[in-house]
């Protein structure tokens, strides 16, 4: 094991080497799972398509982007199965249900996308001159409430291969940031044909696809840090990567209903969110270094 890596009990045990080839084989089988999926919404691209219509690009999706999370769900499973047999599946699925933790880590967990999230939306509004109008605060709530209790169920889709597969091998040879970083790429690089086609669709540009892709991925790294230093300080629980990814999930969608189609239509928000957000994520270290130097500082708090 690399002395360079993180150590805990959100990490697995194994050769480098090894942990390599379950990564590669993982990696490599969650995009086979999913990638063909995208090959149904182009099938039903019918020569009179209306690009530039949010409501037509919903409904040329259909049921796909559901089912397009499952490729990570089913290939930490299969992966899992043939290197580490059932003991590994154990080990795996009693992650999912791991909920004994600091109740001050459920409230990061809900707030941590949201604070920088909605500081995006206000600063994206001032510098487009888009008029947001706000939900009232218990519209939002109730809403909010019932999107990330069902997102929440949702993403152990993702984040049962993302978060319960993928990053205790990368922390067990890697430090916290850099295996965020190296996860938050792979990520970004399976979501490439969903969000493509989508953008597309939406935007009714390639150019501005790409730029809302490239967009996306930005966005995705500081949102990865966050869900790693979430994980890392409940002990690898993947129940509270997925309440981190349904909180934000359910935030982003009160967001998009603010400001209508215009968020969607081009790169701006986007950008203007991935700056937010990597404004946090750059903050957490901060702190997180802060209180690795200073342990008394840490207990304290």
């Amino acid at each position: 094991m690399n002395g360079e890596s993180e150590t805990g009990t959100y990490t697995i045990p194994g050769e480098k080497k090894f942990l390599k080839k379950e990564l590669t084989v993982f990696t490599i089988l969650s995009m086979v799972l999913s990638w063909p999926l995208i090959s149904i919404v182009i099938t039903k691209i019918s020569p009179d398509f209306q690009t530039g219509n949010a409501e037509a690009a919903k409904n040329l999706f259909g049921s796909v982007p559901e089912l397009f999370g499952f490729g990570p769900f089913i290939s930490a499973i299969i992966v899992t199965l043939t290197y580490r047999r059932k003991s590994g599946i154990k080990e795996l699925f009693k992650k999912v249900i791991l909920w004994r933790v600091p109740i001050k880590l459920y409230i990061w967990t809900l707030i941590l996308p949201i604070i920088p999230q909605w500081i995006g939306l206000f600063l994206w509004g001032q510098l487009t001159k888009t008029e947001i109008i706000l939900p009232s605060f218990s519209n939002y709530l109730s809403s909010w409430f019932q999107i990330a209790l069902i997102s929440t169920v949702y993403y152990v889709s993702e984040e049962l291969g993302w978060r319960g597969f993928m990053l205790p091998r990368l922390l067990s040879m890697d430090k916290w940031i850099k295996s965020s970083l190296i996860l938050g790429i792979i990520w970004s690089i399976w979501h490439y044909p969903l969000w493509f086609i989508s953008n597309w669709a939406t935007s009714g540009s390639l150019q501005v696809a790409v730029l809302m892709v490239t967009a996306s991925t930005i966005l995705i790294l500081p949102l990865s840090i966050m869900v790693t230093w979430i994980f890392k300080n409940t002990k690898g629980s993947i129940l509270l990567a997925m309440l981190f990814h349904g909180s934000s999930q359910a935030n982003r969608t009160q967001m998009y209903s603010a400001t209508g189609d215009l968020s969607l239509s081009g790169p701006s928000f986007i950008f203007v969110e991935a700056a937010t957000l990597a404004a946090m994520a750059l903050l957490l270290i901060i702190v997180t270094r802060t209180q690795v130097n200073n342990p008394r500082k840490k207990e304290s708090t």
